[in-house]
């Protein structure tokens, strides 16, 4: 998972703020515009790609189609040649369904791309289908994860603000991960993802090749069932990482889990109270300050525990599937090697059977009398000239799975260091935003105690207050 510090949230133009706010696009009459505007492409899609111009978003304080500031004085991707922006999000609503789409802006100085800036839009399911294209174009590299299909917050709509906000800013830092990295950022899918207009993306989409895909899933059955001979204790070591990593970051969040829920009848008991020194209030006129200024003060920490529990990230529970996808591309390696095995030990079988075969001349006549059944068994050279064939194929077949389980080996090996160096800045900002995020939720509760010292200064409370404090240290 991108940590808030590397997010790039460069101000491509200011254009990308102006139209910001999410809009309802209604798309029930798309097949009589097609017909109305068969020659302009950008009409044959059910969302639009196009520029945003002809779209009238109405500017508002509480838009939430841009992501937040971010710290970018680092000025770590101020060289890249290429830099992607996922934001304003946009509701459309058809006859059957209704779904959002979100702006991607990509800049580029990459002289494969014929411009320098494009703009499309992509629904989640484009994001689908450009992550599994990886997995299948890349299966020894680590394929960023994609943010749940459904809420990270068990009661949160997918339509409402908070859900889209979030699924926005888990799109964004996906698919910077996959334009920083130096091997997934030059594939074509990638490439048509950020500049195909909506024909030309379609069609791309619909030529479906699922050989490749086929192959990975039936290595994946087959590696439930067979042990690798020679593992190799490198990436074992990594994988016995990631899982001690995940159980450590589950346990936490299992306790975060179990805070929030006690956290939520904390703020329902505070809810409670208030209202009793209200009422409190009314029949106790000397007091009367006093237990109105607790009563707000009550109110203004459930206020706190409410912001707290509104904007909690569940950053422990993303990078869980971000390591879940290192353990991923570790298994689609460990898939390679298993069907490097597979052949290696099917090319001994054969070697051998041919080596008996030569070493018993007079087996050629064996089962061949068998009172003229319908089903006559193979002849001794039948067999060898089988096994000619057969062995040169697979001896072929091994160096070529040999090379590829090499090429494997040194791609997560890269794949991996990389992935060392952004883990210890990842983990060190999700401990400090959770830091800065409970200092934040105590010093706001204290501002709401502090407020009644400093406002209780009617006439009478505070004399009385002191004198009952005297009275009790005497």
């Amino acid at each position: 998972m991108m940590t808030a510090s590397e997010i790039d949230t460069e101000d491509f133009d200011s254009k990308t703020t102006d139209n910001s706010a999410i809009i309802e696009v209604s798309s029930t009459t798309t097949s009589s515009v097609i017909k109305q505007h068969s020659n302009d492409r950008d009409y044959i899609s059910n969302y639009n790609t196009g520029n945003e111009d002809s779209i009238i978003a109405s500017a508002s304080i509480d838009s939430f189609s841009t992501l937040p500031e971010q710290d970018t004085s680092d000025g770590q991707f101020d060289n890249r040649d290429l830099k992607v922006k996922v934001d304003n999000p946009k509701k459309h609503l058809e006859t059957l369904e209704t779904y959002i789409t979100f702006r991607i802006t990509t800049k580029t100085t990459r002289s494969e791309f014929e411009k320098e800036e494009y703009i499309v839009r992509r629904r989640y399911n484009d994001f689908i289908w450009l992550r599994q294209k990886l997995v299948d174009m890349y299966p020894s590299h680590i394929i960023p994860p994609m943010p749940g299909k459904h809420s990270l917050i068990a009661q949160l709509d997918r339509y409402s603000k908070e859900f889209i906000i979030a699924r926005m800013k888990l799109l964004h830092i996906f698919l910077n991960k996959v334009v920083n990295h130096p091997i997934l950022s030059c594939d074509k899918y990638l490439k048509a993802f950020l500049t195909a207009q909506p024909i030309e993306f379609a069609t791309l989409r619909k030529n479906r090749n699922n050989i490749i895909g086929r192959v990975t899933d039936s290595l994946q059955n087959l590696a439930s069932t067979y042990s690798i001979k020679q593992r190799n204790l490198e990436f074992e070591r990594v994988k016995d990482y990631c899982n001690a990593l995940i159980e450590k970051l589950a346990h936490i969040d299992k306790i975060n889990n179990r805070i929030h829920k006690e956290r939520n009848d904390y703020i329902a008991e505070l809810h409670q109270m208030y209202p009793i020194f209200n009422q409190w209030s009314a029949s106790e006129r000397e007091l009367a300050p006093l237990l109105l200024s607790i009563a707000k003060a009550v109110e203004s920490n459930a206020l706190a525990h409410q912001k707290l529990i509104d904007n909690v990230p569940n950053e422990e529970r993303e990078y869980i599937a971000y390591v879940e996808s290192v353990k991923d591309a570790l298994t689609r390696r460990d898939n390679m090697q298993i069907e490097y095995e597979l052949t290696i030990d099917e090319l001994s079988k054969r070697r051998t059977e041919k080596d008996q075969l030569l070493e018993s001349p007079n087996s050629s006549n064996r089962g061949q009398n068998w009172g003229n059944t319908l089903w006559k068994s193979e002849s001794r050279d039948e067999k060898l000239e089988r096994l000619g064939q057969n062995i040169p194929q697979l001896a072929k077949r091994s160096e070529v799975l040999l090379d590829r389980l090499d090429c494997a080996n040194e791609n997560l090996r890269s794949d991996i260091e990389r992935w060392s160096l952004e883990k210890q800045s990842d983990l060190k900002n999700i401990l400090l935003s959770t830091a800065d995020r409970q200092i934040q939720l105590y010093q706001d509760c204290m501002e709401g105690w502090e407020k009644i010292l400093t406002h209780l200064k009617f006439d009478g409370v505070s004399t009385d207050i002191q004198t009952t404090e005297k009275t009790i240290s005497t």
